[in-house]
């Protein structure tokens, strides 16, 4: 038997599915989950909500815990627990805890994105041979303590498997909610779902939507910038809406024929996962982690990041096949369901764990 104990920066609900499902694996008989806080004040402000999206009733959940508490759950069961951290250095809290778990003969595992390039509003300011850099300076040393790399994202696994081979590198993706809806109307549509800022590249969006209608949701530093172009360009069809809470997105959200996530950079881009639970076709930039789920042209397109053109071809091609789109989106919640649910990604988990050699069921057609 199996306990898996995860070092988290906060109850994400992006990782909560699949860690809920884990202790219905026979393989598994004790699931501990350890936040520095239950949610940040940045994620707060973005009407993120404080209750748990998803029942962990059978896990044990700690939040800022003392130096005492996190020395016991390190040392509890060392022989077949694996401790899952979120990455080494990115939050403070996690960071304290994988340092004080260097103390103990336990397993340690990394749930991570790659590396962070966006800077100076280009997807690679910040290049990735800088981050390799600063890796080997800092963190090098860490390295026979790691036995697992879950690489969020294909060009993930790819960096850390240019890094070092004493560790498993699996490919790895976050995971959503399914959403608990009955009786919803669906006017049709476009959707953008995330914070306005430089790097979500709603500018690029705003140039495209003339055929189509396409509601904002969210909120940040370019709205004010957003909303005159919009004026600007008298574009009628497009609305912002604004933060709204984390439990409506799901029913706003269905409403939509199409998600578009036109990101010059996104580690994953977990709306892409949001937006298939609630069958909704895809448009997303192809520097998001989260295009691997668009392999089924069923499911959605990938158009270059930054390329009008092409992203005019996607609208283009939505446009022209509406029909096939709306009548396809069971296919898109059974897709959903069957390769990118709780459960199926909490099996995927414990398989790899166990020495399986398993594909992922998202890159599965």
């Amino acid at each position: 038997m199996m306990r898996l104990v995860f070092w988290l920066n906060s109850l994400s609900p992006h990782q909560l599915p699949y860690i809920a499902e884990l202790m219905n694996d026979d393989r598994v008989d004790a699931v501990d989950v350890i936040v520095g806080e239950s949610i940040s004040d940045t994620r707060r402000l973005m009407g993120w909500e404080t209750q748990l999206s998803v029942e962990l009733n059978h896990c044990d959940i700690y939040i800022n815990p003392n130096k005492m508490t996190i020395d016991v759950l390190l040392g509890k069961r060392a022989h077949d627990s694996v401790h899952l951290f979120s990455g080494i250095r990115g939050f403070s809290f996690v960071y304290k805890a994988f340092c004080a778990s260097l103390k103990y003969d336990v397993k340690r595992g990394l749930i991570t994105e790659r590396p962070n390039t966006f800077a100076f509003g280009l997807a690679n300011g910040k290049p990735l041979w800088l981050h390799k850099i600063r890796f080997w300076i800092q963190d090098r040393k860490y390295i026979p303590y790691i036995h697992y790399i879950f690489a969020i994202g294909e060009e993930c696994a790819d960096y850390y498997c240019s890094i070092s081979k004493r560790w498993k590198v699996i490919p790895f993706a976050y995971c959503t909610a399914i959403p608990n809806l009955r009786d919803f109307d669906v006017m049709g549509g476009a959707i953008f779902v995330g914070s306005l800022s430089k790097r979500k590249n709603v500018r690029l969006l705003l140039k495209n939507v003339i055929k189509i209608r396409i509601d904002i949701v969210g909120d940040g530093p370019q709205r004010k910038t957003l909303e005159h172009m919009t004026a600007k360009l008298q574009l009628t069809n497009v609305h912002f809406l604004g933060y709204q809470k984390n439990s409506d997105i799901p029913l706003i959200m269905a409403s939509h024929d199409v998600l578009v996530l036109p990101s010059i950079y996104d580690g994953w881009g977990a709306v892409v996962n949001e937006a298939l639970m609630n069958g909704l076709y895809v448009i997303c930039s192809d520097k998001c982690g989260a295009k691997d789920l668009l392999g089924d042209i069923r499911c959605g397109l990938i158009f270059k990041s930054g390329d009008s053109k092409d992203l005019a071809r996607c609208f283009d091609y939505v446009c022209e096949n509406i029909q096939e789109i709306r009548e396809n989106r069971q296919f898109r919640l059974q897709w959903a369901d069957n390769h990118i649910g709780g459960r199926i990604i909490a099996k995927y988990m414990v398989d790899c764990l166990t020495g399986l050699d398993v594909c992922p069921l998202w890159k599965q057609i």
